[in-house]
């Protein structure tokens, strides 16, 4: 019998490449709650108590605006949707509340431990990092725009100078 030769194997597309990428986003993104999670948030300030009124109270809700910050892909990946993105952001939110209020979701009420030592000290190092990182991009901000009135009186000041001597 002939030997078979292994064929090779294909290389991937660029849309296999963006599904793994996607995939390996998904799980960081869940370690990322799960983290938030093992916190044990169950008599927490931090999980409202108004979660279980919303869970009993069958009337339709109303509605409330607000501000959000979403990461830029997440909202190309709406948009792209078309009309109605808000409204599909919306549901994606009320089903993740669903599923945890009905219990098909695990939450802090499921996790026995709290965070290590070393998650709480990586927590309040990321927060310390992420506040300073705020504070120099709104200084460097307004350096910027300090610069940029210096520079505007300065052209006042030559275009004063040449209107001025005609």
């Amino acid at each position: 019998m002939p030997r078979q030769t292994p064929r090779p194997t294909p290389r991937p597309t660029r849309a296999e490449k963006d599904r793994l990428a996607a995939y390996h986003e998904l799980a960081t993104t869940m370690r990322g709650l799960e983290e938030d999670l093992r916190w044990g948030l169950r008599d927490s300030l931090r999980l409202p108590r108004e979660w279980m009124e919303i869970a009993s109270d069958p009337a339709v809700p109303g509605k409330e605006k607000v501000t959000l910050r979403l990461d830029d892909d997440v909202l190309r990946f709406f948009r792209a949707m078309g009309v109605g993105y808000l409204t599909r952001i919306n549901a994606v939110l009320r089903s993740f509340m669903l599923a945890r209020l009905a219990g098909l979701l695990g939450g802090p009420e499921d996790v026995g431990y709290a965070p290590t030592a070393e998650e709480e000290a990586r927590a309040l190092r990321r927060e310390i990092l992420d506040h300073a990182a705020r504070v120099s991009e709104a200084r460097e901000a307004k350096e910027r725009e300090a610069e940029a009135r210096e520079k505007l009186a300065g052209l006042r000041a030559l275009r004063d100078e040449r209107v001025g001597k005609d």
